[in-house]
């Protein structure tokens, strides 16, 4: 026999194949399940999911066998990757691609059966095969166990695909340490011992100190000889008092490059007992800011020293008159000229923000204290435009009156917005790390993406300083259009309003907004950030619902992985409008919720392909109910509760009247149609508690549990007499059709279900016998008189 000859596109497939990651690796425990289960519900010995590489064929899970290669010029397999189709040979020996394989041949025992399908990735490249093998010939596996084997298949391609998922989640995870932030993980030694190093380190600390670290190093000897000690204490207070959270900032060991400062926020991990696991330090680079304070404060003392030089803003102001001289810097701090602003301290404390008013007062009560010599105040103060800016004044009394009251006070003052701004940048960078955290560890501990959008929007509006906004998933309907589903949105009083028709529908899953040609919905269909402080200029603004607060500015941004939006965050009415430093602050959170959105949506696909999976093994592909295999597991597991506590339990047989007939008068298709109203009948008749089977062609069963006798009775009276007076349409044509029941009650001489099914048949022959169309249960004496029956009693069933 030839080896299969190699495909065309033989370089493109190894290259799929390698994408897969799968080659030399360890058996998937998921894939050895899939082909354990796919084995046990097409009944061969030997399923394998193979890659076919340049050599080999490498089993990435199997089933029946040992190893986990073979020769490429042996395998079955190549012949399936060669021509991209499935090949099912019933007897190896007949067919003359492999008649003379070794495995065929030579093997002990040899292979005699093999069906085998392909699995294809990248760009339509067959990679390998799922495919199940048997030492005896199969003319029994049949198309319709191909196509179960081809369903298999599709499930180990998207077993795979998850597989491809979860490492792309890591490596993920793996690109976030590359931020602005270093991370270093502590173990719960004492003292602690880095255990883990972020790769941005050397950004944050420097290449030479991070190259100390990485060659074993202990920490405490890259920190200033001065802060060690601080340094050492900070790490030991998670030992010692269980601080759960704790922020210091040290200095490095000095280089020739000079000081470089760290702030450093740390993380304590408790098990339930109390016990510390790890300490998880995050490192932001201060040495920008200390440097700035070090400037502030050497200013500061220079306007001190030389404070009628007036170099920086200077003020002055009387007291006795209200009247306030101001230098043409100060004027310049809030956007004016000199000789624009009012010389009167009544309309210089009017522009002063209403929360900073109290600082202003205090100030006013400290210059009455003498032992006062400098007053220093930070306060906002409105700028020429609307805005506040902040400012720092240091304050003199220099004339007093004869009570010691300040009659005349002078100062200076600093433009400070750039330092606050950096404050609250870092304050909110903070929250926002925090913020992460607990959206990540609420999606790991319930899995709930609906539950960590709700942890973190409260403090997202909070950090944002959001009045209010939304965090939307987008969804697909049934014609696969897109629409917003939003569990977590602001309480705003449009919401209790009247509904548009066609824009949003409340559910109990949240709000969900089917039109999308708006200014939020543009966020989504153009996968782009929507950043606007005058939203009625945007083209795609379409107003606001009524009942709705005035928009005043907007900044709506995509939630993607892979560069596919799988929701939005839109936030609304800043204060201070939005500004590219505010996507630059929330870009972490949406990418840390795009990955949950994947993660999730992988997680809703992989236990989807379960429940589908366990359907098809359990579930009757016509009627939806439970086939023999599961009918036989549910009936010996009520069977064993019955025959411990006595409860009474009920199995009948039913077999619809004539159906031969049906089909041979009315065809298939009607007869299918018979069978689907027939199951309908079962359902709508019996409780939840029930078992509806079918059990064969026109043959179905009933398990009735915890159910007294005469009950059991009338239920399937019931069923009988509903068929019988239910006309069942089928083109335009009404078809009746009746129904043979037999009944048997268990009783301590019942051992097995196959035992209670036998007195049910007996019983639905002798309602067969009777005339058809009615329920007869079993008792001792039927049984002698239908073994004295001229027919055997299957071949009169299946006759009637």
């Amino acid at each position: 026999m030839p080896a299969a000859p190699i495909p065309s596109d033989e370089n493109l497939r190894l290259t799929a194949l390698r994408d897969l990651n799968l080659l030399d690796q360890e058996g998937d425990q998921e894939l050895n399940r899939i082909t354990a289960l796919a084995a046990s519900v097409l009944d061969v010995p030997i399923c394998l999911v193979s890659l076919v590489d340049e050599e080999r064929l490498w089993f990435a899970a199997h089933h029946g066998t040992d190893g986990n290669q073979w020769p490429r010029e042996l395998s079955f397999c190549s012949h399936v990757v060669h021509g991209k189709r499935a090949i099912m040979a019933h007897d190896l020996r007949l067919d003359d691609r492999f008649a003379d394989n070794d495995l065929v041949v030579r093997r002990l025992p040899p292979m005699r059966f093999y069906a085998g399908v392909p699995l294809v990735f990248g760009e339509d490249q067959v990679v390998g095969t799922l495919c199940v093998m048997d030492q005896r010939p199969r003319p029994d596996f049949d198309e319709r166990k191909l196509q179960q084997l081809i369903r298999f298949s599709e499930i180990v391609h998207d077993q795979i695909r998850l597989r491809q998922a979860r490492l792309e989640a890591q490596q993920a995870h793996t690109l976030f340490s590359s931020g602005p932030v270093g991370t270093v993980v502590w173990d719960k030694q004492m003292p602690p011992h880095p255990v883990y190093l972020s790769d941005n380190l050397p950004d944050i600390i420097g290449k030479r100190l991070s190259d100390e670290l990485r060659n074993e190093q202990p920490y405490i000897d890259i920190v200033h000889p001065e802060d060690q000690e601080a340094m050492r204490s900070s790490l030991s207070s998670h030992h010692q008092g269980c601080l759960p959270h704790l922020e210091i900032s040290y200095r490095l060991r000095p280089s020739p490059r000079g000081t470089r400062w760290v702030h450093q926020v740390n993380k304590a991990d408790y098990n339930e007992a109390g016990e510390l696991e790890r300490i998880r330090s995050y490192l932001f680079d201060l040495t920008r800011q200390k440097q700035l304070e070090s400037s502030i404060e050497a200013t500061k003392e220079r306007l001190y020293l030389a404070l009628e030089s007036a170099r920086i803003g200077t003020w002055d102001v009387n007291n006795q008159t209200q009247e306030l001289l101001i230098n043409a810097r100060a004027a310049s701090m809030m956007g004016y000229r000199e000789d624009e602003v009012e010389h009167n301290n009544h309309s210089w404390l009017d522009l002063v923000h209403p929360h900073d008013r109290v600082s202003i007062d205090r100030a006013t009560s400290d210059y009455r204290n003498p032992a006062m010599d400098v007053v220093a105040l930070e306060y906002r103060i409105r700028h020429k435009r609307g805005h506040y800016v902040w400012v720092q004044s240091h304050g003199r009394a220099v004339e007093r009156e004869g009570n010691g009251r300040p009659r005349r006070i002078v100062g200076t003052l600093i433009d400070i917005t750039d330092s606050k701004q950096q404050e609250s940048l870092r304050n909110r960078q903070r929250q926002l790390l925090n913020l992460l955290n607990q959206a990540q560890t609420s999606f790991l501990l319930n899995r709930n993406v609906q539950d960590a959008c709700e942890a973190l929007f409260e403090p997202l509006l909070r950090i944002s300083d959001s009045a209010f906004g939304f965090i939307g998933i987008v969804q697909h309907n049934e014609r696969g259009q897109p629409y917003l589903n939003v569990p977590t949105i602001s309480d705003l009083d449009w919401r209790s309003s009247k509904a548009r028709p066609g824009h949003y529908e409340r559910r109990a899953e949240g709000m969900q907004f089917h039109q999308l040609d708006n200014l939020f919905g543009h966020v989504v269909t153009h996968n782009t950030i929507v950043l606007t402080n005058e939203p009625g200029t945007h083209h795609a603004s379409q107003g606001t619902p009524n009942g709705h607060p005035q928009l005043r500015n907007f900044l709506g941004m995509p939630i993607r992985f892979d560069n596919k939006v799988l929701g939005m965050i839109a936030l609304g009415n800043r204060p201070d409008g939005f500004d590219e430093q505010m996507v630059q602050l929330l870009e972490p959170l949406v990418v840390t919720l795009g990955t949950l959105f994947h993660a999730r949506d992988q997680e809703v696909a992989r236990v989807n392909a379960e429940q589908e999976l366990l359907r098809l093994a359990t579930r009757d592909a016509l009627t939806g109910l439970a086939n023999r295999r599961h009918f036989f597991d549910i009936a010996e597991t009520s069977l064993v509760q019955t025959r411990r506590y006595g409860t009474p339990m009920t199995v009948a047989l039913l077999d619809l009247d004539h159906f031969k007939h049906i089909n041979d008068t009315h065809g298939h298709a009607a007869g299918d149609a018979v069978l689907n109203a027939f199951s309908e009948i079962l359902r709508a008749s019996l409780r939840d508690t029930d078992t509806p089977a079918r059990v064969g062609g026109e043959e179905f069963a009933v398990l009735l549990t915890n159910t007294p006798l005469n009950e059991a009775l009338i239920a399937l009276e019931r069923i009988r007499h509903t068929l019988d007076e239910t006309p069942i349409h089928v083109g335009g044509r009404p078809i009746y059709a009746t129904v043979s029941i037999g009944a048997v009650q268990w009783n301590a001489n019942h051992l097995d279900v196959d035992g209670m099914l036998a007195h049910a048949d007996a019983a639905l022959y002798a309602a067969k016998r009777h005339g058809r169309n009615r329920v007869q249960l079993y008792h001792a004496e039927l049984m002698q008189m239908e073994a004295t029956a001229a027919t055997p009693l299957r071949a009169a069933n299946d006759a009637a």
